[in-house]
C-alpha cells in the first residue's frame, strides 16, 4: 500500500510562488521492478517528473498529452503484463523563485492510499472528462475504484481503443535569427561562416530547414521531446566548441515556437508573440511549459520582459546545467522582474522601460551619490537577491515610477539602497550631470568633477528649473533667447538637447548636443557631448552608432569609465556579449564597483546569461583569494604586535587597518573582496616600508650610540681608580654587546627586529645614566688629579726651601760671629 502524501511531502515547499499553473498530476505505483518504457514515454509525451519512491512516482502535465501516454501505455500493457495502477487528478503546478518545483493538490486527495493489482490500470478524476473525451478513442467508465481513494469522488476508469495511434501531438519550429544587420558586410562573412557549422549538424541530424535569405531566419520542424532536447544539447556544444577553438562564430538568437496553429514557412517568425530583438543571443528560448520538461538535462532561466504575471506560457531560456556542460557556474542574481516590464522604449535619464523620460524619478536628484556603490559594496550577494526579492514586492503594480521615486528619497534600507545605486548606473545622462558640467572648471574626467565654481548663468539655472518641473515650453523659450543673446555658449543648446528628449525627439536632442559640442573647450566638455549624443543614438535603437561614439568619447577622455561602460552596454544590446565582456573585464580590473554595477543593471538584460555566467570566474576567483587572505589578517597582526610596540606611531593605525580587513572578510561581496586583497597588498607594502624605515633608523641609531661610547670610554678611560668602575663598566659592555649583536642579526625578522626595538630603548637608557656617572667620574677625576698634581708641585718647592735653608741659616750664623753688636749673635 502507498500513500500519495509522502510524496507531497517530499516535495519543496516555498510561501511565494513566482509562477502558479494549473494542469494534470499523474499518480503512478506498481509493483515489482517499473519498466524503462514506463518513464522514457511518459518524458516524450510531455511529463514532469515532480517525485519518486521505491514503487510509486508523481508527474505533472501541462496538459491532455498525460491521456495520449497513458493510451499508448495502456495499448502496450496488453501485449506486456504490466501491474500498475495510475490516477490522474487535477493539480496546481507551483515554481519557486530558485525554480523549485512542486505540486499542490485538493485536500480531499492528499491522504489517498493505493494498492496496485496484477494490471494496468487508470482512474480519472471526473472533472478532468471532458479532457479524455475531446480526444477520439478514449473513453471514461464507471467503476469501483480501490478502498484507499478518496470517497467523494467517483472515480473513473479510464478506457482506450486499440485500433487508434495516440501519437504525441506535441512538436515545435525551432527558429535561429543572426545579430545585426545582414545589409553589413561584416554580418554577412559573419554570418555565412557560423551557418555553415549550423548548417553541418542539421545534415547529421536529417532536419530539413528553411531560409529566409533577406532577414536571415533558419526554421525547422522538431517532432519530439527526444529531438528537441537533443538538439539543444547540439547547439550549445557547437557554440561552446566554435568559441573555444576559435572557428568561425557569429551570435544569434533562437527559440523553439510550439507549432500550434502556426505554418512552416518563411514568414513564422513575424507571427509569434517574441521580440526577436530582446532575446539573449547563444541560448534556446522556450516556453516554461516546454522548458520543464527538459530539466533533467538543461537550467531553466527566466527573462524579465513580456507579462506582468509569469504563467506556464512564458517564455524563458536554457542553459547547460553547471558541471555537466561547462566547467564553471553562474551568479544567482535575478533583477525585480516590476523593473523590467513595459512595452516602450527605454528611458534616456535611466534605461528603465516603466516609465517615460519626462516622468523619470531622477530628474528629481540634484546631487551626485557616488556613496551609493560604498553602501551596496556592503552588502552580502545572499542579502542582495533577498532585497532585490523585496524591492520587487514594493514596487506597486502599475505605478511603478511613483514607487521608485519614493524609494529614492526617503529610507535607509537595504531596498532604498538599491533603488539609489541603480539610478548611480546612468548618471551621466541625467540633468544633474549636465549642471556638474557646467560648473567644471577641470579639463579630464574625473577629476575635472572635484573643480568647481559657482554657477555664472542664472538663465541656464531657471531653463533647469523649469525643465524639471515639466514646463518646457517655458525652458526652450529661455534657451532660445540665450542662444541668440550668447551664441558663443554651449550651455543653452546642451539644455535645448533635453527639451528636445521629453518632446519625444531624440534626433533633435542629438543635433543639439552636436551644437554643444562644437562650442565646448575642453575635453571634458567634448566628450561628455559626445557621450550625450551616442546615449540618443541608443535610445533609438542604433546601437553601432551609439558604440561608436561611446568610443569616440572614451578617447577624448581615457579615464573616464562611464563612456567605455556604454560602449559595452551598446555592444551586449546588439548580441556582441563576448566582445563586450572583455571590456567590462577591463573595467572590473580598474574599478570593482563596476561588478556591481553591472548585477545591477537591467540594460544588460539581452546578455545576462553570458554576463553572469562570466562574472562567475572573477567572483570566484576572488572569493578563494578572500579565503586564502583570511589567514593572512591573523599573521599580519602577530607581526606587528611582535615587530612594534604599543607606543610605537605604526601600531596603532595598522590595527585599526587589520581590523577593517578582518570586517571585510564576513562581507561576501566582491567589491569587499577587492577591496581586502588590495588592502593586505597595501599593507604589506607599507609593512615592508615601515619595517626598512625603522632598520635604517635602527642603523643610524647604533652608529650614534657608537659614537657616544667611544666619548664616554675616552673620558673614563683617565679615571685613576678603574676598580671602582664595576657598575660603570657593566653597564658599558652590556651596551656594546648589545650593538654588536645587533649588528649580526637579520633584522627582518620579526623576533629580532623587536628584540632590536627593546635593546635600543634599554641602549639609550643606560647611555643617559653612563653620561650621568662620566659627569660624577669627571669631578673625582679631576679632583684627584688637580690634587696629585697640586701636591707634586708643592713637594719639589719644600725640597728646594729646605736646600736652601740648609745652606743659607748655617752661613748666616758663620759670617754673624763676625759682626760686632748683631742681634742675631746675641739671640
Amino acid at each position: 500500500m502507498y500513500n500519495v502524501s509522502t510524496l507531497l511531502q517530499s516535495l519543496p515547499h516555498f510561501q511565494q510562488s513566482r509562477l502558479v499553473g494549473s494542469g494534470y498530476a499523474a499518480w503512478l505505483s506498481w509493483t515489482g521492478a517499473p519498466n524503462a518504457a514506463l518513464v522514457s514515454t511518459l518524458k516524450e509525451y510531455g511529463g514532469v517528473h515532480m517525485a519518486h519512491e521505491a514503487n510509486q512516482a508523481l508527474w505533472f502535465f501541462p496538459d491532455s498529452e498525460v491521456f495520449r501516454a497513458l493510451a499508448r501505455l495502456q495499448i502496450w500493457s496488453r501485449l506486456n503484463a504490466t501491474p500498475l495502477l495510475c490516477q490522474v487528478l487535477p493539480a496546481t503546478f507551483l515554481v519557486g523563485y530558485d525554480f523549485s518545483l512542486s505540486l499542490s493538490l485538493s485536500l480531499d486527495l492528499t491522504d489517498q492510499t493505493a494498492t496496485p493489482g496484477q494490471e494496468f490500470a487508470v482512474w480519472v478524476h471526473p472533472k478532468l472528462k471532458a479532457a479524455v473525451e475531446a480526444i477520439p478513442g478514449l473513453d471514461l467508465k464507471p467503476g469501483t475504484s480501490g478502498g484507499g481513494f478518496a470517497s467523494s469522488v467517483k472515480w473513473l476508469l479510464f478506457h482506450a481503443d486499440q485500433g487508434l495511434d495516440y501519437e504525441t501531438a506535441l512538436g515545435w519550429y525551432y527558429v535561429i535569427k543572426p545579430m545585426g544587420k545582414l545589409g553589413d558586410k561584416e554580418s554577412i562573412l559573419g554570418w555565412r561562416g557560423f551557418f555553415n557549422e549550423i548548417q553541418a549538424v542539421l545534415q547529421r541530424m536529417d532536419l530539413k530547414y528553411i531560409s529566409d535569405v533577406r532577414e536571415g531566419y533558419v526554421i525547422f520542424p522538431l517532432t519530439s521531446v527526444r529531438l528537441l532536447r537533443t538538439w539543444c544539447q547540439e547547439i550549445l556544444g557547437l557554440i561552446r566548441a566554435v568559441k573555444a577553438e576559435g572557428r568561425e562564430y557569429w551570435p544569434c538568437v533562437m527559440a523553439a515556437v510550439p507549432h500550434k496553429g502556426l505554418t512552416f514557412n518563411a514568414e513564422l517568425p513575424k507571427r509569434v508573440g517574441l521580440d526577436w530583438n530582446r532575446l539573449a543571443p547563444d541560448f534556446p528560448h522556450l516556453q516554461y511549459r516546454d522548458a520543464f520538461i527538459l530539466t533533467d538535462w538543461f537550467k531553466v532561466n527566466e527573462i524579465r520582459h513580456g507579462a506582468e504575471q509569469e504563467i506556464l506560457e512564458t517564455w524563458c531560456s536554457v542553459s547547460p546545467k553547471a558541471g555537466e556542460e561547462q566547467a564553471g557556474g553562474s551568479l544567482e542574481v535575478s533583477l525585480p522582474r516590476k523593473l523590467n516590464l513595459g512595452d516602450g522604449g527605454e528611458c534616456f535619464y535611466c534605461g528603465l522601460k516603466n516609465h517615460a523620460a519626462a516622468a523619470c524619478p531622477s530628474k528629481g536628484l540634484t546631487q551626485l551619490r557616488a556613496e551609493a556603490w560604498s553602501a551596496v559594496a556592503r552588502v552580502n550577494m545572499e542579502d542582495l537577491q533577498s532585497g532585490l526579492r523585496g524591492l520587487d514586492e514594493r514596487l506597486e503594480q502599475g505605478r511603478v515610477a511613483e514607487s521608485l521615486a519614493a524609494l529614492l528619497t526617503g529610507g535607509d534600507k537595504l531596498e532604498n539602497t538599491l533603488v539609489r545605486a541603480i539610478f548611480e548606473i546612468n548618471a551621466p545622462s541625467q540633468l544633474r550631470m549636465l549642471q556638474v558640467v557646467w560648473r567644471s572648471r577641470g579639463k579630464e574626467w574625473p577629476a575635472g568633477l572635484t573643480q568647481l565654481s559657482p554657477e555664472e548663468a542664472p538663465y541656464a539655472l531657471t531653463a533647469l528649473d523649469a525643465l524639471r518641473a515639466g514646463d518646457l515650453e517655458r525652458a526652450e523659450g529661455l534657451l532660445k533667447q540665450a542662444s541668440l543673446k550668447y551664441m558663443r555658449s554651449y550651455q543653452p543648446p546642451s539644455l535645448l538637447g533635453f527639451v528636445a528628449l521629453e518632446k519625444g525627439d531624440l534626433h533633435q536632442a542629438g543635433f543639439y548636443w552636436q551644437e554643444a559640442e562644437r562650442l565646448s573647450y575642453t575635453p571634458l566638455q567634448q566628450s561628455y557631448f559626445l557621450y550625450l549624443q551616442a546615449r540618443a543614438m541608443e535610445a533609438q535603437g542604433e546601437y553601432k552608432e551609439a558604440s561608436l561614439l561611446y568610443r569616440r568619447a572614451a578617447t577624448a577622455s581615457p579615464e573616464w569609465v562611464e563612456a567605455f561602460y556604454r560602449e559595452a552596454v551598446s555592444q551586449v544590446k546588439m548580441g556582441f556579449t563576448g566582445q563586450a565582456m572583455d571590456t567590462l573585464e577591463r573595467l572590473i580590473d580598474r574599478d570593482p564597483d563596476i561588478f556591481n554595477r553591472i548585477l545591477l543593471d537591467s540594460e544588460l538584460d539581452r546578455g545576462r546569461m553570458h554576463i553572469l555566467g562570466a562574472l562567475w570566474d572573477k567572483w570566484r576567483a576572488a572569493e578563494l583569494r578572500s579565503e586564502e587572505e583570511k589567514a593572512q589578517v591573523t599573521l599580519f597582526k602577530s607581526e606587528v604586535v611582535q615587530r612594534f610596540d604599543e607606543r610605537h606611531p605604526f601600531f596603532e593605525p595598522a590595527q585599526e587597518r587589520l581590523e577593517h580587513m578582518r570586517r571585510l572578510i564576513e562581507i561576501k561581496n566582491y567589491v569587499a573582496f577587492q577591496t581586502m586583497i588590495r588592502g593586505l597588498d597595501d599593507f604589506a607594502e607599507d609593512l615592508n616600508a615601515q619595517v626598512e624605515t625603522e632598520i635604517k633608523r635602527v642603523k643610524a641609531r647604533v652608529e650614534h650610540y657608537y659614537e657616544r661610547l667611544r666619548d664616554i670610554q675616552k673620558e673614563a678611560a683617565w679615571f685613576p681608580f678603574p676598580k671602582l668602575l664595576l657598575e660603570f663598566n657593566r653597564d658599558f659592555n652590556f651596551c656594546v654587546e648589545k650593538m654588536n649583536w645587533m649588528r649580526e642579526q637579520h633584522l627582518k625578522v620579526a623576533e629580532n627586529f623587536r628584540k632590536t626595538m627593546r635593546y635600543l630603548d634599554e641602549i639609550e637608557e643606560r647611555i643617559g645614566l653612563l653620561q650621568k656617572r662620566l659627569v660624577t667620574l669627571r669631578i673625582v677625576r679631576d679632583s684627584t688629579l688637580f690634587i696629585l698634581l697640586l701636591g707634586r708641585t708643592f713637594i719639589w718647592l719644600e725640597i728646594v726651601g729646605l736646600g736652601l735653608a740648609l745652606i743659607t741659616v748655617p752661613g748666616l750664623v758663620y759670617f754673624a760671629h763676625y759682626l760686632p753688636g748683631n742681634w742675631l749673635v746675641n739671640m
